[in-house]
Formats: C-alpha cells, sequence, structure tokens
C-alpha cells in the first residue's frame, strides 16, 4: 500500500467497545475498538489488507484503536458512531455498546516509515451499529449460605 485510505469492514461483530470516552490503557489516551468472525476467508482478507489479525476463543480477531490527541496535542476527535440508519448513535439513550453487536467499521490506512521501520497504521474512524446488544454491568455474587465466620489470611498463615 502506497497511499492512505479508508478500508471498510462490513458484518462484523464488535467487542470491547471503548467508543464514548478515551481510555488509557497504557498512558495514551485511545479509543478502542474489537471486531471478530469466525469466517477464515474473511480473516484472510483483514491479514491482506494489513490488519493484525489473531485468532482467540474460535474467532478471529482485530484490536482497533484511534489516538484521542494528535502528535502535535490537538484533540482528534472520537470515531463517529452512527445507527444503522446513519443518524448519530446516542450513548446517553441508547447505552454502551455491549460485546456481541455487529456492524461495520471505516479504518483510516496510511503508510509510514518511523526511524527505519516501514508499515501500514490504522486508525478507527467510524463504526455503525447494525444490531446492538446493550452492555450490561448488572453481574453480581449469588447468595451463598453457610457460616458468616470470616476468616483472614493472618489465620491461615504463619507471617512469622
Amino acid at each position: 500500500m502506497e497511499t492512505s485510505r479508508n478500508f471498510i469492514i462490513k458484518d462484523v461483530e464488535l467487542n470491547w467497545a471503548r467508543l464514548d470516552k478515551p481510555v488509557a490503557p497504557f498512558g495514551t489516551d485511545q479509543y478502542e475498538l474489537q471486531i471478530a468472525t469466525t469466517d477464515k476467508a474473511t480473516a484472510s482478507d483483514w491479514s491482506k489488507n494489513h490488519l493484525n489479525v489473531k485468532e482467540k476463543d474460535g474467532k478471529f480477531v482485530v484490536s482497533l484503536k484511534r489516538k484521542a490527541k494528535r502528535a502535535n496535542g490537538d484533540d482528534n476527535g472520537a470515531p463517529r458512531v452512527v445507527n444503522k440508519d446513519k443518524s448519530p448513535y446516542d450513548f446517553t439513550k441508547q447505552g454502551l455498546i455491549g460485546n456481541g453487536s455487529t456492524g461495520n467499521v471505516i479504518v483510516y490506512q496510511y503508510p509510514y516509515e518511523v526511524m527505519g521501520n516501514k508499515g501500514i497504521g490504522a486508525s478507527l474512524t467510524a463504526v455503525q451499529i447494525v444490531n446492538h446488544v446493550e452492555l450490561s454491568n448488572s453481574v453480581d455474587f449469588d447468595v451463598v449460605g453457610g457460616s458468616e465466620e470470616s476468616s483472614s489470611i493472618e489465620d491461615s498463615v504463619d507471617l512469622f
């Protein structure tokens, strides 16, 4: 690939979407999304189009990101997120995007050369939500019967 381009990836599973506000897992604010497929031919096509495909839990996945700030410190903006009718997605009304949602993705790809290393970079540009699964944070513990006594680590380990 010699020139920059927008690459459209259609009909993908959307996972681990962090598109409403940036996160900083390694110290740099960024937006994140993982796309997945179970189709080997689709995964092969992604690889041929310069995406870093990994196999995980019977699926082929690609992690995409968009830095929140440009190299000069200016705001880079969030990826554009739309519904299937291309209307803007409203996180406050529609909720966060849960694993297993499906949609289409646009990635901006560009050739780079940094300190003698050449490659193809990718920046998440837009996401279209076709089938929305709302993120649910309702996981909780079950009620457990039995003794109400608690033990501490000091009860079971000789510290000295």
